[in-house]
């Protein structure tokens, strides 16, 4: 009877044993059932989004239409309706009293003509009655001769001029060497006086054009030099500038009648604007402008004028002339009013409390709590980073809490506000 007894209480035990473990299996499978459903919940309420910090930029930039004011003198002479001829090329740098350009004479093309005629003559001489003199002679023939060739391959007036001098200085060391009174020499001779002398005559009838101050040169002269000066900027008004009506983008073409010397490397940009950081702007602020043509220059805000409507004039000053903008007066430009970098997080994943803000760092299958320090923010993204250790005992952090508190890196694994979790 004993054992009978004993082999049922064995029977019981494992069947209550095999009741209780069917009993934490199926718990076990309703809490995951729970946890599944109220995450299908979560999923479709508010998608789960995991988000992996990286270094990244932000920066503040608008678009504007901006007017370009220069420091200008334009150069004009009597006989501009000649034309003219460019002695120094546009964008280059003058001396004051440089000759920059000068008008035609009447007369020019006659007085060309005869040069072109002699120098025609001295060539026939060179190579058919000067042919087996001595090696210096031919030494000198065939410079004359590479000459002429970088002549054609030009079209720079100051190079044409340093070529055309070079050879009168060649034919009167061929002069010097054959004898200046030999019959070929003198005839020789007698075609280089002919020639300096119609050159003599032409440059003397030239109205020269020289630098009344050292600068750039520009030969795109648009009757708005005197307009937008420097001096006229504290008499800029958002109507005076659209009354211009110029058009962005237009080049302003060169003329053929006057030039214009900028005298100075400083440039600025008036510019109507209407956000948040216009309005926020003050003088001497540092902004990065791009012109086009992937240039930045770094500029400062020289002048602000307050318009109707919450608009602002704001005038940028630029230290350095860029190229890009000499041959405009009006341009698109991007303002870049700020420019940051750090580790970057969706503003979404962001939770404020008080005056500080923490992420939800996923860490090992469980999340922490995170406080970070916002660096900077634009509509999307903001840029955070730890606090360090003097800021968190000056928020009243101790220093064994401050040794145990968790940070942000690069790579972690944040929730946006609102993800499951």
């Amino acid at each position: 009877m004993n054992n009978n007894e004993d082999k049922n209480e064995k029977v019981k035990k494992v069947h209550r044993k095999n009741v209780i473990t069917k009993i934490v299996v199926l718990l076990i499978a309703i809490v995951i059932m729970i946890v599944m459903f109220r995450t299908a919940i979560q999923l479709f309420k508010q998608p789960t989004d995991v988000f992996v910090v990286e270094k990244g930029t932000l920066r503040l930039e608008e678009t504007a239409d901006a007017y370009i004011i220069r420091n200008e003198i334009v150069l004009k002479g009597e006989n501009y309706k000649n034309g003219m001829e460019k002695v120094k090329t546009e964008g280059k740098k003058v001396a004051k009293k440089d000759t920059v350009f000068r008008y035609y004479v009447n007369g020019e093309d006659e007085l060309k003509k005869r040069i072109e005629e002699i120098d025609n003559k001295i060539l026939e001489v060179q190579d058919t009655e000067l042919s087996g003199y001595s090696n210096e002679v031919e030494n000198i023939k065939n410079q004359i001769k590479e000459l002429l060739n970088q002549m054609s391959d030009t079209n720079n007036i100051e190079d044409l001029q340093k070529y055309k001098k070079e050879i009168s200085e060649c034919n009167s060391k061929i002069v010097k060497i054959i004898g200046e009174n030999t019959k070929k020499g003198s005839y020789l001779r007698d075609l280089i006086n002919k020639k300096e002398k119609y050159e003599k005559k032409l440059e003397e009838k030239s109205e020269i054009i020289k630098a009344k101050e050292s600068g750039i040169i520009s030969y795109r002269v648009d009757g708005y030099e005197e307009t937008l000066k420097p001096k006229r900027i504290k008499k800029l008004t958002k109507e005076f500038l659209e009354k211009l009506d110029l058009r962005t983008g237009d080049i302003v073409e060169a003329s053929n009648e006057e030039g214009k010397i900028i005298t100075s490397f400083d440039c600025y940009l008036a510019t109507v604007l209407n956000s948040d950081a216009a309005r926020n702007a003050k003088i001497g602020d540092s902004v990065n402008i791009d012109i086009g043509y992937d240039s930045f220059v770094k500029a400062k805000v020289y002048s602000i004028k307050d318009e109707n409507n919450g608009e602002r004039l704001i005038v940028f000053k630029i230290i350095d002339l860029s190229e890009n903008i000499l041959n405009y007066r009006k341009i698109s430009i991007d303002i870049i009013w700020w420019s940051y970098s750090g580790l970057k997080v969706p503003k979404s994943a962001l939770i404020k409390e008080g005056d500080y803000h923490y992420v939800i760092k996923r860490r090992a299958g469980y999340n922490s709590k995170i406080l970070v320090k916002v660096l900077q923010s634009n509509d999307t993204y903001s840029l955070v980073d730890n606090y360090s250790s003097s800021e968190l005992s000056e928020m009243g952090y101790s220093a064994d809490e401050i040794r145990n508190i968790y940070t942000i890196k690069m790579y972690d694994k944040i929730q946006t506000v609102g993800s499951g979790g």
